[in-house]
């Protein structure tokens, strides 16, 4: 037993984890952290990550030393999918040890009062009165129970504990499926040769990327729906296709959410935060900072329903508007719009690449730094021309054209929806039948996708 309950209980201690309990143990409030593996294990599957340097100080975080700081690079280039077009863009990035960051992150959570419990799986629910009071864990010396005030939910994909809630008309319990995932298979290859190696070079047509790895080496990986299979298929191709050539002295791979949220967030003494929230960006897949936004609300909420001793789902709604209304509509638009533009063929793509005013520096770094694709009147009057003529020759189809221009009308609705997010759960009905008719839509345009991966 955890005896005397705790204010917070986090389950999961990996990025989002640690960084939610590390901050709301820094504003007072007693905290314990479950994790199901040994923390020093945390991040070994992926090894090296990235994350961009304008991040560190937005969210309070040192920047990192060696050994955990592998590389820093200025640029990132992507690339048309016969390497005739490439865009290059100027942004500082961070390449990271994440087993190291991991343990950076237990170490300011511990020093804020954090106890960090390791080994604990989540076994079961503690339900009393319809509110969530605490979990059941199972440890090698035997069961326990935790109990806490507020759970948050940091357990990654797994949703450890919110698919173990009861479904309600105000939370969905259902898990991630394979159907709605991206399954990630990364090589380290030494003395690498082939095209790129600017820093991260992205390539879209693959979902693929090269990045510096530890020492001399290169992470090469692909993502891709519906298995590993998939995936490591889809990485032999860009090998081949790009004519990459090296040796390879290692492999990982992971699996990532590539679906809406749920609904909402939060219900009675729980919130929802990271991977378990599915809060990935939509056009690279990396979870850290986008989770890390998510926390920022989810704090802010936490506090203010803590300080009033408000755990209802109408106390902890806030969560759901701030993020909901900020980053979530952001997400929702580029989620329902991303997989029209991947169904393209290979030569549409290369002629997207080509057509000028198509794809600039500033609206690279919009997505990036910002998560905005924005219009350029300017530059969309001069592609206009060379989009009709693409069109005349047969290097766009019609029909691509159509499903990118119904995808952005459904995502634009999605996003604007998210923007009006209901301010307290009595909204809520009405809001989410909206919300369900328009994901339906891009969900079919998704599947379509996965299919041809």
């Amino acid at each position: 037993m955890s005896g005397i309950p705790r204010d917070v209980l986090v389950v999961g201690a990996g990025t989002a984890g640690s960084y939610i309990a590390w901050k709301l143990a820094g504003l007072g409030f007693s905290c314990t952290m479950l994790e199901k593996d040994q923390l020093v294990s945390l991040g070994s599957a992926i090894g090296p990550f990235h994350m961009e340097e304008v991040a560190f100080e937005r969210f309070g975080i040192p920047l990192p030393e060696e050994p955990e700081l592998l590389h820093r690079f200025s640029e990132m280039t992507t690339w048309s999918p016969r390497l005739g077009s490439s865009l290059t863009l100027s942004f500082p990035t961070l390449v990271m040890d994440k087993p190291l960051f991991h343990q950076r992150l237990h170490s300011y959570a511990r020093g804020a009062g954090v106890d960090i419990v390791e080994g604990a799986g989540v076994s079961g629910l503690v339900m009393e009165g319809g509110m969530l009071r605490g979990v059941r864990a199972s440890k090698p010396e035997g069961g326990a129970e935790w109990r806490a005030r507020l759970v948050i939910d940091a357990s990654g994909i797994a949703g450890a504990v919110r698919t173990r809630m009861p479904h309600t008309p105000w939370f969905e319990n259902d898990p991630v499926t394979d159907a709605d995932a991206i399954f990630v298979y990364m090589e380290t290859w030494k003395d690498l040769e082939g095209p790129g190696r600017s820093g991260v070079d992205s390539f879209p047509s693959f979902i693929g990327w090269t990045a510096p790895g530890p020492g001399d080496t290169f992470i090469v990986g692909v993502g891709a729906g519906g298995s590993f299979a998939a995936a490591e298929r889809r990485h032999r191709e860009m090998v081949e296709t790009l004519s990459l050539n090296g040796t390879v002295v290692g492999s990982a791979r992971g699996v990532i959410p590539y679906r809406r949220p749920p609904l909402s967030l939060v219900d009675n003494s729980l919130m929802v935060v990271g991977d378990a929230a599915c809060m990935n960006k939509p056009f690279s897949g990396e979870g850290v900072t986008s989770g890390f936004t998510g926390c920022e609300a989810a704090v802010t909420a936490a506090a203010e329903a803590l300080a009033t001793d408000d755990l209802t789902r109408e106390g902890l709604w806030r969560y759901n508007r701030d993020y909901f209304r900020g980053q979530g509509a952001k997400f929702a638009f580029l989620t329902a719009v991303l997989p029209a533009l991947m169904l393209v063929s290979e030569e549409e793509m290369e002629t997207f690449f080509s057509l000028p005013g198509m794809m600039t520096e500033e609206s690279a770094l919009a997505l990036q730094e910002d998560f905005e694709v924005r219009a350029d009147r300017d530059a969309a009057l001069k592609a206009l021309p060379e989009l009709v003529r693409a069109v005349a020759r047969r290097r766009l189809s019609p029909g691509s054209l159509l499903t990118i221009a119904r995808m952005g009308i459904v995502g634009t609705a999605l996003r604007l929806m998210y923007e009006r997010y209901p301010a307290t759960p009595l909204e809520f009905g009405p809001w989410k039948r909206g919300a369900r008719f328009f994901w339906g839509r891009a969900d079919r345009v998704k599947r379509r996708y996965f299919q041809t991966t």
